[in-house]
């Protein structure tokens, strides 16, 4: 975690000084969007007399740098992100460009800006996440000054200015020296990696000015411009364009596409802001069930398989207990389709286990993957976060552990995480939880628009998942919940890439998925059905949620011993060769 440097001695008086340290304090040691905002709200009537009295000019400094680079006129447009009070506005007006918008996560600090007439727009966004008020190339440049801090926005916040922002405009923001040292945040990692994407191109870098000349005169901070080179937008998959299509054809109230089609940087990056509110119970259920009980999850199992990489954060649980109990290194396989997501977690468990843990990551489906892993290699394979209950029908999910059962040996075990069915009442405000569960499940809908060219209001839907029970199969009849989101309005909406229009009336709704919620009595009937015997299971304090572990019915009933005698056959065998 990063903290603030200490300040160098301050001209300052000593009461302003203590009340500017306190409020830096808080800035640069913000955890949440929440802290940011209090912290904005509190500020905003002193904050202009604030950077006046400490000296603070990157606002000037950063017009004077798009002035280099782009000549103001009547057909340009530029975003002021983290506009604040309007100070970086006010200094591309006085260098003659007219048409703003500003930007910020405080509608208090935008109430200033609004005193001083030089924006043509004031938008209350958040950049961390899809911003759907603003279209894609709607700008010929980006300002950003003091939005990349400690404690401030997020590296991923530079991907949506560049979605906003046309090919061949500019980006220009402000940087402190430290915290571009440091990597702070991965924001100067992620500069690199647009850079060797070809996302953009950098232009200038100014030379080190002092960042606070009165208050902290050591901090130095530069001006940073790139310029845009590439528009170009990812080719949907073959695959969402015929879900799409029937789903948008199909007529009816409901538009239904199976839940693997939201998935993508953005989605992911949404749904671990979704999983956090209070009301979604999965995510701290099932950490309790780890925190609580991993010691038994990995036995004397040395190869640890996880089906998607999930959470970097609770599968070190498993493997914190394993080193504590036994101290022999682990090795960790993660198999996913996206090599990002791999590396980030490869990153974090190195990072955390300094070795003690081998990660091999493994690019492809899981049924390739399970398969390529030698039988002699007993291993623990773990499939949480409750996905098993996302697919689309009950068949799909037996045919899924049966095709697992096909790539597990008899000394292999399976971790599956069960979500359990509960009262309705929890269920609903579980997935019709706030704007977060709201962006999360629009964002099938604003996928359609990004990669079909449809033109479908984003912001007339709202969350309308609903609970009913399942339609009997296999033996067992769970609860399901409907994701959806649904038009509060009437909407016409043309999607070019599809040659389709389509009309939806207010009410209906696009379904993004679907979660099943088990009885533990379906849990033991559904693996029965494949070949497989369930051995345990975990409960969280509640019984929301429930971690199975799962064998083939042929393995042995004392696996511990079948396996401590195939670890010493192997040694063995390494002895003799």
């Amino acid at each position: 975690m990063h903290t603030r440097p200490e300040s160098a001695p301050s001209a300052l008086g000593p009461e302003v000084r203590r009340r500017l340290e306190s409020i830096w304090r808080q800035a640069y040691g913000a955890r949440t969007k929440d802290d940011l905002r209090a912290l904005y709200a509190r500020w905003a009537e002193s904050y202009d007399d604030d950077h006046e009295a400490i000296g603070f000019l990157g606002h000037e400094r950063a017009a004077d740098v798009l002035a280099r680079h782009l000549e103001p006129s009547d057909a340009v447009r530029v975003l002021d992100a983290g506009a604040g009070t309007g100070a970086a506005g006010e200094a591309l007006a006085a260098r003659g460009f007219e048409h703003v918008v500003g930007l910020d996560l405080s509608p208090e600090m935008l109430e200033r800006a609004a005193t001083k007439g030089v924006h043509e727009d004031l938008l209350v966004a958040d950049l961390s996440r899809p911003v759907d008020a603003l279209a894609r190339d709607a700008f010929d440049a980006a300002v950003l000054v003091g939005v990349f801090s400690y404690g401030q926005a997020p590296a991923h916040a530079l991907d949506e200015v560049l979605r906003v922002v046309r090919p061949g405009g500019y980006v220009v923001f402000t940087l402190r020296d430290d915290f571009h040292a440091e990597d702070a945040m991965g924001v100067a990692s992620h500069l690199e990696a647009l850079v060797a994407a070809r996302a953009w191109e950098h232009v200038e870098t100014t030379r080190p000015e002092a960042y606070l000349p009165r208050k902290d005169p050591d901090a130095t901070y530069r001006v940073w411009c790139f310029r845009v080179l590439t528009g170009k937008r990812a080719e949907p998959e073959p695959a969402f364009l015929d879900a799409a299509r029937e789903a948008l054809l199909s007529g009816g109230r409901v538009r239904a596409l199976s839940h693997e089609h939201i998935w993508d940087a953005v989605a992911t990056r949404l749904y671990n802001d979704y999983i956090t509110r209070p009301e979604y119970y999965l995510n701290d259920a099932e950490e309790e069930i780890l925190r609580d009980n991993a010691g038994d999850f990995l036995g004397r199992h040395t190869l640890c398989v996880e089906l998607g990489c999930g959470s970097a954060d609770k599968i070190s649980h498993v493997f914190r207990a394993a080193l504590d109990r036994d101290g022999e290194t682990v090795t960790y396989m993660p198999i996913d389709v996206s090599p990002s997501a791999l590396e980030s977690t490869r990153a974090a468990i190195e990072s955390r286990f300094d070795g003690q843990v081998e990660v091999e990551p493994a690019l492809g489906t899981f049924d390739e993957k399970l398969s390529a892993i030698p039988p002699e290699r007993p291993k623990a394979i773990f499939f949480l976060g409750g996905s098993i209950g996302n697919f689309e029908t009950v068949e799909q999910t037996r045919d899924f552990l049966a095709m697992i059962r096909e790539r597990m040996t008899p000394l292999d075990k399976l971790m599956v995480g069960f979500d359990l069915a509960k009262d309705a009442d929890v269920l609903e405000r579980a997935y019709n939880a706030g704007e977060e569960n709201r962006a999360f499940f629009v964002h099938m809908v604003r996928r359609m628009n990004e990669l079909l060219d449809a033109d479908f209001d984003l912001d007339l839907f709202d969350t309308a998942s609903d609970v009913v029970h399942d339609e009997p199969a296999c033996g067992i009849t769970p609860l399901v919940v409907n994701l959806k989101v649904a038009t509060r309005e009437a909407q016409s909406v043309s999607i070019p890439r599809l040659g389709l229009r389509v009309d939806l009336a207010a009410g209906d709704s696009v379904q993004v998925g679907k979660s099943r919620k088990f009885s533990p009595d379906d849990v033991a009937a559904l693996v029965a059905l494949c070949g497989l015997r369930l051995r345990s299971l975990w409960f969280d304090a509640r019984h929301y949620y429930s971690v199975a572990e799962i064998v083939r019915d042929d393995a042995p009933i004392d696996m511990a011993s079948e396996l401590a005698e195939a670890q010493t056959d192997r040694e063995g065998g390494r002895d003799g060769a």
